[in-house]
């Protein structure tokens, strides 16, 4: 029973982590979804909970025709990240993020469905990139050294 206090408890804190006040595409969802493997060794839990804390958010933001393929980049950046080192991932889940989530923009025909428009839907998106790179950088990084103190500190009391 505790252990679903702490599930629910995180969830939260991630769906809120996308609610409270912050800047554009800077919340820690990309780095939990690459970190997430190498503390919660049951794949399917930790997509379980970075899609309910995202399906939260979308619920008070309100629900877009996007989330297939948002939830879908996320869900692909943790089963990478079973597979893909750390370091490289923080940095091909933004990118793959980018890639994924901005074809679908793409797909809505707003810039047209043509090559021309696909290439000005990326370059139009690329402000907003550095800040998704960033807070991804910034959270693994956070992530890492916590994981990092923590184990030092159970090392030290065996």
């Amino acid at each position: 029973m505790n252990n679903i206090y702490w599930f629910l408890g995180f969830v939260f804190v991630l769906a809120l982590s996308r609610i409270i006040p912050h800047p554009p595409n800077f919340t820690p969802i990309i780095a939990v979804a690459v970190f997430a493997p190498r503390i919660i060794k049951h794949i399917p839990t930790a997509i379980c909970a970075l899609l309910l804390a995202m399906f939260i958010a979308d619920i008070y933001w309100g629900l877009h025709s996007y989330m297939i393929w948002t939830y879908s980049s996320i869900i692909m950046c943790t089963l990478l990240a079973t597979k893909i080192k750390l370091l490289p991932m923080t940095f091909a889940g933004p990118v793959l993020f980018f890639v994924i989530t901005n074809f679908a923009v793409w797909t809505s025909g707003y810039y047209g469905l043509t090559l021309t428009g696909l290439l000005t839907c990326y370059i139009a998106a690329i402000p907003f990139f550095h800040m998704t790179l960033l807070s991804t950088l910034l959270y693994v990084s956070s992530f890492y050294i916590v994981e990092k103190l923590v184990l030092e500190q159970l090392k030290h009391r065996t």
